[in-house]
């Protein structure tokens, strides 16, 4: 009909600017994000907003293992209690690479169904998430059955802001990269401080009370006392900043491949206890997920420093393996034990945080944290961490 292009023509870019000014304020939304976790729920969130869909979610994939996912986040619905299987039509992006949209999943030839607990879903509209030809995960919003079904623009305007999305994602990773190494950077500007100053001062110390000590013939008994009391505790104060030093430099560098990181950690370990320290790894390391990484570096350097100041011990031993499902290790040692009673009491005694600490960081991640007394003496820290919570 005549005259009736115009508007027509004015409605669509008055939908574009809308469009466009939503997207605008959701893009406002996740760029203030700087933490990855957060970020991900914001970014599924305004997804679900801008297109008004009923849910969303978005499954990015682990950096290390692409075939396995790293977050799942959801909206407008509880979720469920682990990682999905990744044979929904959710996955088919990240898989080939292109958005999907479909108005009833059920007649889709790849519908696999949906499990239980999961709400019914009608219209599926999914689009990858890519940055600079590095696929991170899809995102995906939905419609219950008999609810409407995604549009052309829905799918062009998710597009959109997928793009923006993948991008401040990549931005809190290496945010957060960033912070880990002015963190590492500045415990080791620490270390080095206390190495050469703190450590010197209880060098010169123990030389000066070990002269003092070779005189102390004939003198009197008191005097003899107090000059024991204090090569104790220089020796004590000396032991105390080889381990602050040793801890210090235990925080885990995601860049160096955590073989080589073990045996430096072992290694250093050595050189400042003057305990021998044996080493033995099994299966891929470099596909552990970080964040076990990080707990069992730590679990490790803690217990060795355990060993340190209470074993008695000659000799210790370190062991880890990886299965591709669960991260084992365990660190042993010869020395004088700790009785099971003890082991106790130690894990409710404010004193001893390092037990209570390494158990807590253990259970955080879902795994198993077990401490006993071996049969033939000493003591073995052994830790479990599965791949992903049960």
């Amino acid at each position: 009909m005549p005259g009736t292009g115009p508007p027509r023509m004015a409605d669509v870019l008055q939908r574009k600017v809308q469009e466009l000014n939503a997207l605008i304020k959701v893009n406002a939304r996740i760029t203030s994000q700087l933490g990855l976790e957060p970020l991900l729920q914001t970014v599924v969130d305004a997804a679900r907003e801008l297109v008004g869909a009923a849910m969303g979610g978005l499954l990015v994939l682990d950096p290390i293992d692409p075939t396995r996912y790293e977050f799942f986040k959801v909206s407008g619905w509880p979720g469920p209690a682990g990682f999905p299987e990744g044979r929904g039509l959710f996955a088919l992006p990240y898989k080939t690479g292109r958005p999907l949209r479909v108005d009833n999943i059920r007649l889709h030839p790849d519908s696999v169904g949906t499990p239980p607990g999961h709400p019914p879903v009608g219209a599926l509209l999914a689009v990858p998430l890519v940055m600079r030809e590095h696929m991170l995960g899809s995102l995906f919003l939905a419609h219950v059955p008999g609810g409407p079904t995604f549009t052309a623009e829905d799918e062009e305007l998710l597009m959109a802001f997928s793009t923006q999305a993948a991008i401040a994602i990549e931005n809190a990773r290496l945010y957060a990269k960033a912070e880990q190494l002015a963190v590492l950077q500045e415990r080791a500007r620490i270390s080095q401080r206390l190495h050469d100053s703190v450590s010197q001062i209880f060098f010169v110390l123990g030389i000066e009370v070990e002269r003092l000590w070779r005189l102390t013939a004939g003198q009197p008994a008191a005097w003899v006392e107090g000059l024991q009391r204090i090569r104790t505790l220089v020796a004590q104060g000396a032991s105390e900043t080889r381990a602050a030093i040793f801890s210090l430099r235990e925080e885990v560098d995601l860049d160096r491949p955590p073989a080589r990181m073990l045996a430096e950690l072992v290694e250093q370990f050595h050189r400042t206890s003057g305990i021998e320290t044996s080493l033995v790894t099994l299966g891929p390391l470099d596909r552990v997920p970080p964040p076990l990484w990080r707990c069992a570096i730590k679990v490790i350097a803690e217990s060795l420093n355990n060993v340190r100041r209470h074993s008695g011990s000659p000799v210790a031993s370190v062991s880890v393996s990886y299965d591709g499902q669960t991260l084992s290790l365990s660190v042993q040692d010869a020395g004088r034990g700790i009785p099971q009673p003890d082991l106790a009491e130690w894990e409710g005694s404010p004193t001893h945080y390092g037990i209570r600490s390494m158990r807590r960081l253990v259970e955080e991640l879902h795994g198993t944290f077990t401490i006993f007394r071996n049969d033939e003496g000493g003591t073995t820290v052994r830790v479990q961490l599965p791949r992903r919570p049960a």
